[in-house]
């Protein structure tokens, strides 16, 4: 078992997963179909982005998002991590806080100072980012209007 950067090959295999990473990072909020679903992840990856993969016994068991923006509030670069995912057979092993301290280390080699994520309410995964030390910075509130 060992952490990674995934190859092409393995990006393409993760993206298949796309459409249930999205249904359980919204809660169900959302719902689209893999193409939509493909389209959101091909935005960070076209920038620089690329996984980080846990991999065991020639098998991806998780994997994370890893990539660089630009913070218009400070003029800084910054760590994003846009996604985070276990495979359901092997959640709970410690798999994904590993996942993101190896996320943690690169942007530490890349200089950057800051990392962020959005994170759905009522995200399980929410927990384990205090746990990390990710705090809120700001809501996104909405209105549906009739």
């Amino acid at each position: 078992m060992y952490i990674r950067r995934a190859s092409k090959k393995e990006t393409n295999e993760i993206l298949k997963h796309a459409h249930q990473v999205f249904i359980e990072s919204t809660n169900g909020l959302f719902d689209t179909n893999l193409e939509k679903a493909k389209q959101i992840n091909s935005l960070f990856l076209s920038n620089g982005g690329y996984y980080l993969i846990w991999y065991e016994n020639d098998t991806i068991l998780g994997w994370i998002g890893v990539g660089i923006t630009f913070d218009p509030f400070t003029d800084e670069e910054i760590g994003i991590i846009p996604e985070l995912y276990v495979l359901p057979p092997h959640r709970n092993k410690g798999i994904a806080k590993k996942l993101c301290h190896a996320a943690m280390n690169n942007f530490r080699k890349q200089k950057c100072k800051r990392v962020q994520l959005n994170v759905f309410e009522n995200n399980l995964a929410k927990n384990l980012y205090r746990i990390l030390g990710f705090r809120d910075i700001y809501t996104t509130m909405e209105k549906v209007l009739d």
